[in-house]
């Protein structure tokens, strides 16, 4: 019997199928599936046994799982905030010039909310394939997280079945993190990189366009020698490498996050979800985008 709807919002349906069953998994059979429905959740038309990943943003509960969310604090005071954009200006002369500006404004404080990063992966049931949610604890304290599942689940396929692990026997396979397209090594100056940033920020706005640009030329004219393209949940990052330098530069064409620097060995940092990468260990440094974002930037490469 599957799990059908838009959503739920308990788990009321879901202990009703499952019966006594406490570890299980949701999964959906790949059969069923058209394929324009698998790539568009990052996976390739045919994916292989023990791929995961964490899904494309399809509505708000995959939003929400790739990006999390932002509460505004308008209970505590503003603050001042530096942000960057793309305007015009009038010199002495009353000549125009267009470029990269930045101000500071009050704004209320942000308190993110993590992303919970959760993956499909995919798993051989019956000499099928299926596409498998991580596996679960039905217990009550892990509601919140299982109600989550259920919801992208849902949004992605309107339908899910139950298995049960300890009676079905799923085991998980080694995974194979899907989460990056890794370029061919060599030299990537912008002429080589725009074409393959455009793809990615096409349809921003405009003005915006032009702010993402003006960071990736920056990075790409410190001629990184390694080039890394998000994929699925990390749609819309990039990471630049420098290999001879052992340094990892991780943009976004998201405005409001920031440029971070990681001076680790790329496969560890590959198989990290974004909230790991940002809190992790590894050794990084966080750069925010206000008028010495360059200067800083250029300076964390060279190691200076």
């Amino acid at each position: 019997m599957k799990v059908t709807g838009k959503s739920v919002r308990s788990l009321t349906q879901i202990l009703k199928i499952s019966g006594s069953a406490k570890q299980v998994r949701f999964t959906v059979a790949i059969d069923e599936l058209d394929k324009a429905l698998l790539s568009k959740l990052g996976f390739s038309k045919n994916p292989d046994i023990g791929e995961c990943l964490i899904p494309t943003v399809l509505g708000k509960y995959t939003a929400f799982n790739a990006n999390g969310n932002t509460k505004i604090r308008k209970d505590l005071p503003m603050e001042p905030e530096t942000i960057m954009y793309y305007g015009a200006s009038r010199d002495w002369h009353g000549g125009i010039h267009h470029g990269i500006r930045t101000r500071t404004i009050n704004k209320y404080p942000r308190e993110y909310i993590a992303a919970p990063s959760e993956i499909f992966q995919i798993l051989e049931i019956d000499n099928k394939k299926f596409i498998s949610s991580s596996e679960l604890n039905l217990d009550d304290i892990e509601e919140t997280r299982n109600v989550h599942v259920s919801n992208i689940m849902l949004e992605c396929f309107n339908a899910f079945e139950i298995f049960d692990v300890d009676k079905q026997t799923i085991v998980g396979p080694t995974l194979k993190r899907l989460q990056w397209d890794i370029l061919p090594k060599g030299e990537y100056p912008w002429e080589k990189s725009k074409p393959i940033i455009d793809k990615v920020i096409n349809q921003i706005d405009k003005k915006d366009k032009k702010v993402i640009e003006y960071r990736m030329r920056s990075i790409s004219l410190r001629n990184p020698d390694f080039l890394a393209t998000g994929r699925g949940g990390f749609n819309g990052y990039f990471v630049y490498g420098f290999s001879s330098k052992g340094v990892y530069v991780l943009e976004s064409i998201h405005l409001d996050n920031a440029t971070y620097i990681f001076n680790s060995d790329w496969e560890s940092l590959s198989q990290l979800s974004k909230n790991d990468i940002i809190n992790s260990n590894l050794p990084h440094t966080r750069i925010i985008h206000n008028k010495k974002w360059g200067y800083s930037v250029g300076r964390a490469i060279d190691g200076k």
